[in-house]
């Protein structure tokens, strides 16, 4: 789970998740999905596991780590 202060850091981007850990971070969404391709083709089984989001900017944190 990504804690307070990466979320504070990445306040108002695109982030790139495995299993709830930030892997990469954009404020393009198209860079995100770039980076999933190039580093998740070949594995297939990780497809459920991958998850891009964007973190609002002004957005309070506490709601975002419950």
């Amino acid at each position: 789970m990504a804690t307070q202060e990466e979320l504070k850091k990445f306040s108002g981007e695109w982030v790139l998740l495995f299993d709830d850990q930030i892997i990469d971070h954009s404020v393009n969404i198209e860079d995100m999905l770039k980076v999933a391709d190039e580093k998740f083709a070949q594995n297939n089984l990780a497809e459920e596991r991958i998850k891009i989001s964007r973190i609002p900017q002004g957005t309070p944190r506490e709601s975002i780590l419950q």
